[in-house]
């Protein structure tokens, strides 16, 4: 799925770190997928990642997310991803056009990106993706001050996306890998179309 013609709108990405503290643990898994207007998947981007030798590995991630030692030490550098990520942006974002992002739960995940590219010192990646950003968490969050002014029962009783009451259980949004990078983007595009009601 290439393009050599034009720029794209939306950039669909999620992570799998070490942990859960940006300034102690690393990414190990990066997945992105580029959307056009329709929202049709144009482009995707997916890498194991190897954090630098002063990073923590929590076990508990580890549980969470399937990873082990071995796959990780397998993983490419932070300075390559770098390089591939930077290609992969000037494929698919031309001219200069910076996507609007999706993610579920920016919050995390755009700390720990940051820090690949400190690492790296590739901090002006940083600046080709903008500030234009459509979280599916802070969505359902919406949707749950609208149901709590309202004084009826919240569509969500979890804004993850995986949880039971959550974002997937509660909008039927079967068949992805949850707690993998891969399965996690599908997962938030196919969310935020339901959000959209582009998609039953």
């Amino acid at each position: 799925m290439e393009n050599q013609t034009k720029s794209w709108t939306y950039l669909v990405l999620d992570l799998e770190m070490t942990g859960l503290n940006p300034f102690q643990h690393g990414v190990i898994e990066v997945a992105a997928i580029v959307l056009d207007d329709l929202f049709e998947i144009i482009g995707d981007f997916h890498m194991d990642l190897l954090p630098p030798d002063n990073v923590i590995i929590d076990p508990a991630a580890l549980e969470y997310n399937g990873f082990t030692l071995d796959r990780i030490a397998a993983g490419k550098s932070y300075e390559e991803f770098c390089d591939f990520w930077d290609g992969f942006l000037d494929t698919y974002f031309r001219d200069g056009k910076k996507p609007i992002m999706i993610w579920q739960f920016i919050t995390a995940d755009i700390a720990f990106l940051a820090s690949i590219f400190a690492n790296a010192r590739r901090e002006k990646l940083y600046e080709k993706l903008g500030n234009d950003i459509i979280d599916t968490k802070s969505i359902a969050n919406q949707a749950n001050a609208i149901a709590r002014y309202n004084k009826i029962p919240l569509p969500f009783t979890s804004t993850s996306l995986s949880k039971p009451g959550g974002i997937a259980s509660r909008l039927n949004i079967t068949g992805y890998d949850a707690h993998t990078a891969h399965g996690d983007i599908m997962a938030t595009r196919e969310a935020l179309l339901k959000f959209l009601k582009f998609k039953k």
